[in-house]
Formats: structure tokens, C-alpha cells, sequence
């Protein structure tokens, strides 16, 4: 046991604990490490290098990842960086603990919290010879705890070789402020094409590298590009063809531009052209086959699950659907076309988040299976062989991996410390790849115009999902604090959140909402509905597990929305063939109850208990009827709907009703906005500008919204 500060850090049950509080405060195994490095060495300066060689010793690993686990740490503590009591920056040289260290003698781990807090046993200033004497067995617990970590993840993506071992090395091509991603490398195998956001710009800027020289230059293109596709390299004329998606809601579409050599002083394009347009689909990834000039793209049709594949000939203009056979759940939303040109590959997810991959002959159209994932997989490409492949691990390690197809022969390519973002990209000399990292910190902001955000309670993590009590100012979020998405309470009363779960599993948690009472919280994870008392969230011991008495409903479909009726009855919209459905469910006994008609969605108004409100279907229209209590059998009920002379945008999304009030989010030439609409017509429709938006929800007009406080991110490449 060792108390430094308000803490008890707790080495043989890997547990952290709070003095004052008496609770357990939940720390992933990162920051234990971290923890344990410090308290090492106590008022001694640790260097940024130091961090590295303890921390990532043999992994990829930038300054974004220190400055956010130290960060990370400073928030787990309740510390203050510019007036620290916990860990204090030293410019130029490292990070210091400055709080006194003591260890806890006569405490066993069979104690509980509050034995271990108010132990009588007088603690003693530690000396360097304790920590000499316990390093071992710390590293021995952090080893213990990382290695069971990798052992879960290589069993559940069932890989048969459980010690995958690095086989390359990685370096940085880009280290510009703000984030770099989907590289290509030009053929010529000398210059990197790569899109540049940094925090103050929406748009995309295209920027060109020399590899020989490492100098950059923007390239002179009038055009939002939102994924670059491919570049193909006219040598008769010494110019190269850039093809590019603009995933704009407004201008979606496919786009070649032709680009002077990329060794002249200032580069810029020459011709650009509109190949097709997406704008009735939303394009999630595509592929361009030089052979065939035909792009191969994956889209949601009508802007609805599941995804599909299709096909656009360039020569004839025309589209057609490549997969016959109708996807379940998210559907496919990755591919690539082998170097060989043979083969698609595909990347297929069910409503319950596992993935498939698949092969498809594009010479006879058979499809071969591949790994079966047990949680979502978000990126694979062909290698460079067009037989074996390179993939992405499943969440939350960040690690490439290169295998056989059906997952044999695996060896891991890359360990990073930071998100990795799609998309891989092979390099010309046959034998390593390009990929991109991402350090995206998602914020809870009070939402008071597009210029007034007032920040809350920042992380430098992920937090998502708020949703606002009605009759409280408490509201519950999800957040990766922890190292896994866990349940967090924030209250005006705490200086930071407080963690009421600890679920053991790792989670997918979505759509949190709190019913009208504040007595219970509905959440979707891992595409199933949970029911829980908030008491049960406010007492000494955590959630650490769903169970049979928390669900409500379980789908085979994308769930993609969820609102209470009444404290006694819940709206969930899943996507079945494309299509939104509203499901209404009984709490008391489960069961579904049809409110008659063909609708997407059910909301509900805290301050008009009277009222539901209701979407329709094809028409997108706000209606509302007298809300009475739901039957407890699935007869359709006879209602009065009446019609609010409203009808939301095609694209809509996260629509919400309050104080008669509409809101929706819907993207606009590129930017996404908050539409606020009154139902009763008194005043003029608004909008708020968002700003690389979540989540949000809304109670009594005041507004929290989920968005990005800084994007961080740079391109690398392996080394073979």
C-alpha cells in the first residue's frame, strides 16, 4: 500500500483509491505504469524519454501520446497542470510528482476500501530502498496485467499464433500542427500526397511532400477533398491525375483534377472533373481499379443502413450494385482491390458490431470467407501479394497486423500508442505500407450560440453521450477515462465526474437518455438496450455487468435511436432493409405495442407529459397524439395523430423534442448544424454551427453537446 496525497495506490490488487472519499477509482494499466514510474521517484525529474523506454519500449509511439496520458493522469488525480499538487511540468526537461509519498505498512489486500483508508497504522516516509525493493513486483503485476490484456484480444480475434512479434519498424513522415491524413505515395515513390485540418479550418487542404528532401508545399487545387482515392501518373506529358471524393452533403461526389509534376515550385491542378455524384448515398469508403477505370465504393443507400457495394463504370457512366446478397446489420463499409486486380476484399458488420471478411472474384464473383471478428474491425487492405492481408486489431489495442486471409500466419506490423485511421495505403516498392494516427479529444460544451461554448469538465479523452436530467442539474455521460467506455455522473456539487460503472466487459455504449422522473437511465451497448435505477448508480458499489433484469430489448438490426414515452415506456429505432422503425416497448413485461401507421421514430417532451411525438416514414414528417398509457398486449392502438405542418430534412439525424421545441442535426455544404424549430410557429427557425459533432442532448433549453476539442494526428510508414 502507498498514500501519496489524497490517494492510496493499492500494487497487489492494482487498485487506486480515494482518502477522503472512500471509493475505488478505476485506472487502465497505462496509467498505472505511469503511476508507478512517478512514485518510484518521488520529486525527481522524469524525462519525456524516460516516459517512452518504461512505457512503450519497442512501439510507436509520438509526443501526442505523453501529452495525453499525462493528462490523462493529471485528470485522474483532480490535479491542475498550471497549479499542480500532484504531477508539476518541468519546461524543457520532464515531469515531477511533488506530493509527499508514504507507504502503508500491517494492510492486506483481503481488507476492505475503508479498513485500507482508516487504517491506524502510522505511515512511514518512503525511502528509495522500498522502491528498489518493490520495482520487481511492480513491473511483475503492470507485465501481468498487459499480458492478459493481448491474450484476450488475440483470443477473441482468433488468431493461431497467441505471440505475434513485430516484424518493421515505423518513422514519421509528417509533423505538422493539427492532423495529416489519407496519404498516398505518388508512383514515383518520392513524393507524399496527404490532407491537412488543422482546428481552425473545415475544410481539407491538399499538401505534397518530397521524401528526398522532406519539404512540403500546399497544392494549389480549388476543392474540398474529403478522402483522396488514388493518383495515377501520366509520364508522356509529365503530368499526374489525383482521383478524390468530397463526401459534402450538398456536392457529394466522385472528382478527378489533373496535377502538374510535383516537382515544380508551386503545383496546381490543371482541369477538374465531375465523375458522379453521390449526393443519395453516403460513400463510406472506395476503391479505384485502374484496369477497369471503375470506381467500387460502399455506400449507405438512401442514407440508411445496411451499406452496400457498388460499381461505377467511368467509360459508360452507369452503376451497379456488386453484392447480391442483402448485408445484415451495419453492412459492408470497407474495401479494396487487390495489386493483382483480381479480388475485392470487404469488410462486413453485423448489428452486433463482429466483422467479416470476405473475398470477392472479380473474375467470377465468388466470395470467400475470411476472419470472423468478434468485435468491429474498421480497416483492411490487400498486401502487397494480393493473397495475404493487412488489418486492423479490434479495440482498444492500435496495432496492425499482416496474416493469411483466414487469419493464419499472423504477425503484428505496428503497435501504436494512438488511434490508428483508416486508410492503409500500399507504398510502390512492394513491401510497406502507409497509415495514419489521430489524438481526437471529444469534449461536454453547454451550447449557448455557434461562437459561446462553455467547456465542462475536460478529460482529454473521449466524452460522449451526454444526456441531461429534468429535474436536476446532474447529467450522465460516457466516457473512456477509464480505458474502456464506462457510465460517468456529473453534478455542479463534484469538481469532476464521478465513475458510477465498472463494467469488467468492454462495452460499445451509445444513445444514454434519463426518463422524466430522473428515476431510471436507457443506454444502448452493443446493439441491446439496457434499464437501469439510477439509485443503483449512486451507491458505494459500481455496475459491473448488465443482466437479464437491466434489458429491454435485443436486436438484430442497427439500433439507431432510443427516447422514453413515459417513465413506464420506451421509442427505439432500428434500420431494417434501409429502413428506419420505430419499436415501442412495455417496461412491466417487454412487450412491443404498435401505435398503427409507418413510423421512424417516437420523442418525447419532458415539459408536455401529455404529448408523444412521432416521424413518419417516407415523408419525414412531425407528428404528435395524446399520449395514454401503452396496452400490455401488441394490438395496435387507435390514436388521433395530428400533424405539426413540420417535416425534417432527408439527412436528419439525432432528432430530440423540447419545451415545443424540434431539434435535429443536418449537414450543410459541409458543415454540420444544430436546427432548432418551434412547434408552434411563434418564432423563427435557428441554427448552430457544430463543431465536429458527437453527440447532444437537450432538457428545459439548455443544451450540452459532445464535439472535438483538438484533432492531433500524422502519417507514418513502416520500414522493411
Amino acid at each position: 500500500m502507498i498514500k501519496f496525497g489524497e490517494y492510496i495506490l493499492d500494487v497487489e490488487d492494482v487498485r487506486l483509491l480515494h482518502v477522503n472519499g472512500n471509493f475505488e477509482i478505476l485506472i487502465e494499466p497505462k496509467l498505472f505504469e505511469l503511476l508507478l514510474l512517478f512514485i518510484e521517484r518521488p520529486n525527481i525529474v522524469i524525462s519525456r524519454q524516460d516516459i517512452l523506454e518504461h512505457l512503450w519500449a519497442g512501439s510507436l509511439v509520438t509526443d501526442n501520446a505523453i501529452n495525453k496520458l499525462i493528462g490523462n493522469l493529471r485528470k485522474l488525480l483532480g490535479d491542475d497542470a498550471k497549479n499542480p499538487s500532484y504531477i508539476q511540468t518541468i519546461p524543457k526537461r520532464g515531469y515531477r510528482l511533488v506530493c509527499d509519498v508514504d507507504s502503508l505498512k500491517n494492510s492486506t489486500s483481503s481488507q476492505s476500501n475503508s479498513n485500507l483508508i482508516d487504517s491506524k497504522s502510522k505511515p512511514n516516509r518512503t525511502s528509495n530502498s522500498f522502491f528498489r525493493g518493490k520495482w520487481k513486483t511492480y513491473m511483475g503485476i503492470s507485465l501481468v496485467v498487459i499480458l492478459s490484456i493481448v491474450v484476450g484480444i488475440l483470443i477473441m480475434e482468433k488468431q493461431s499464433d497467441n505471440s505475434l512479434s513485430s516484424v518493421s519498424y515505423s518513422v514519421a513522415l509528417t509533423r505538422d500542427q493539427g492532423a495529416e491524413l489519407s496519404p498516398i505515395m505518388h508512383p514515383n515513390n518520392k513524393h507524399l500526397y496527404y490532407l491537412k485540418l488543422s482546428d481552425e479550418q473545415l475544410n481539407n487542404e491538399l499538401w505534397l511532400k518530397n521524401i528526398d528532401t522532406s519539404s512540403t508545399k500546399q497544392v494549389e487545387i480549388n476543392a474540398n477533398i474529403s478522402h483522396i482515392i488514388s493518383i495515377v501518373e501520366k509520364a508522356k506529358d509529365n503530368t499526374s491525375v489525383i482521383f478524390y471524393l468530397d463526401r459534402q452533403a450538398d456536392n457529394c461526389g466522385v472528382y478527378q483534377a489533373t496535377l502538374s509534376a510535383p516537382v515544380q515550385a508551386n503545383q496546381r491542378s490543371q482541369a477538374l472533373l465531375k465523375l458522379f455524384d453521390c449526393s443519395d448515398k453516403r460513400v463510406k469508403d472506395i476503391d479505384y481499379h485502374a484496369g477497369q477505370n471503375t470506381f467500387y465504393y460502399a455506400a449507405q443507400p438512401q442514407n440508411y443502413w445496411p451499406n452496400q457495394i457498388y460499381a461505377f463504370d467511368v467509360e459508360t457512366k452507369e452503376h451497379r450494385l456488386v453484392t447480391q446478397v442483402q448485408p445484415k446489420g451495419w453492412g459492408h463499409h470497407s474495401l479494396d482491390i487487390s495489386p493483382n486486380g483480381e479480388k475485392l476484399l470487404v469488410m462486413s458488420t453485423d448489428s452486433d458490431y463482429k466483422t467479416q471478411l470476405l473475398s470477392l472474384n472479380l473474375l467470377d464473383n465468388k466470395i470467400t470467407k475470411g476472419i470472423k471478428f468478434e468485435k468491429p474491425v474498421y480497416e483492411a487492405i490487400w498486401h502487397h501479394d494480393s493473397e495475404q492481408i493487412y488489418y486492423f486489431s479490434s479495440p482498444p489495442a492500435h496495432r496492425i497486423i499482416k496474416s493469411d486471409l483466414n487469419g493464419e500466419n499472423a504477425t503484428e506490423i505496428i503497435n501504436s500508442s494512438e488511434e490508428l485511421l483508416p486508410k492503409i495505403s500500399r507504398l510502390p516498392d512492394g513491401k510497406n505500407i502507409l497509415f495514419s494516427t489521430e489524438n481526437k479529444n471529444y469534449n461536454n460544451r453547454w451550447l449557448v450560440s455557434s461562437k459561446k461554448r462553455e467547456p465542462i469538465d475536460n478529460s482529454s479523452v473521449f466524452d460522449i453521450y451526454p444526456a441531461l436530467f429534468h429535474k436536476s442539474n446532474q447529467y450522465l455521460f460516457v466516457s473512456k477515462r477509464s480505458g474502456r467506455m464506462q457510465l460517468y455522473l456529473a453534478n455542479s456539487q463534484y469538481k469532476h465526474a464521478k465513475i458510477v460503472t465498472n463494467l469488467l466487459k468492454s462495452h460499445r455504449l451509445k444513445y444514454v437518455s434519463i426518463s422524466e422522473d430522473d428515476k431510471h437511465v436507457l443506454l444502448s451497448a452493443d446493439n441491446k438496450v439496457y434499464q437501469i435505477p439510477v439509485d443503483g448508480l449512486n451507491g458505494s458499489d459500481l455496475l459491473t455487468a448488465f443482466n437479464q433484469e437491466h434489458l429491454v430489448y435485443e436486436s438484430k438490426d442497427p439500433i439507431i435511436s432510443l427516447d422514453w414515452h413515459s417513465n413506464k415506456s420506451v421509442a427505439i429505432t432500428t434500420v431494417n432493409n434501409g429502413n428506419p422503425e420505430l419499436v415501442t416497448i412495455q417496461i412491466s413485461n417487454k412487450k412491443q405495442v404498435k401505435l398503427g401507421g409507418r413510423w421512424a421514430y417516437g420523442l418525447k417532451d419532458s415539459e408536455q407529459p401529455e404529448l408523444m411525438y412521432l416521424i413518419e416514414q417516407q415523408s419525414n414528417a412531425l407528428y404528435h397524439t395524446s399520449y395514454s398509457p401503452l396496452k400490455d398486449n401488441s394490438s395496435t392502438l387507435q390514436r388521433n395523430f395530428i400533424n405539426t405542418q413540420i417535416s425534417l430534412p432527408t439527412d436528419f439525424y439525432h432528432a430530440k423534442v423540447d419545451s415545443n421545441n424540434l431539434y435535429y442535426v443536418n449537414t450543410e455544404n459541409g458543415n454540420e448544424y444544430l436546427y432548432v424549430v418551434p412547434i408552434n410557429k411563434k418564432y423563427d427557425s435557428s441554427k448552430i454551427l457544430l463543431n465536429d459533432f458527437s453527440s447532444y442532448d437537450v432538457s428545459k433549453g439548455s443544451i450540452i453537446v459532445s464535439d472535438a476539442d483538438s484533432i492531433e494526428g500524422d502519417v507514418h510508414r513502416t520500414m522493411y
